[in-house]
């Protein structure tokens, strides 16, 4: 029953950490390609994102954007070198503004 106890808990702190950086409302979409563009001052557009209260497939990335490698803070010229690959795009679905991009690389 302890370790059923520690598992929990360190489940819990794992996916509290996965969520800290997005603010509500917004709206998690998980893609196989990700199609970034972005400039050298980390402005951009990601294209081909839906979800099922939106009626666009671009939102904007801005200087708030935050990328996340790993679990850990890197970049955003990283996420730039992952387009075509599989990533997670956290946005507003009102103002369209990305607020996360997530991946995991394993070695």
């Amino acid at each position: 029953m302890k370790l059923f106890i520690n598992f929990s808990c360190v489940l819990m702190m794992f996916l509290s950490q996965y969520a800290m950086a997005e603010e509500h409302p917004f709206v998690p979409h998980s893609t196989r390609a990700l199609s970034i563009k972005l400039s050298d001052d980390r402005t951009g557009i990601i294209k081909n994102v839906t979800c099922t209260v939106c009626d666009f497939k671009i939102v904007n990335i801005t200087a708030n954007t935050k990328a996340y490698k790993n679990g850990v803070e890197v970049d955003l010229l990283e996420a730039k070198m992952r387009a075509g690959k599989p990533a997670l795009v956290s946005f507003n679905p009102v103002t369209r503004e990305v607020q996360t991009i997530r991946w995991h690389e394993y070695k």
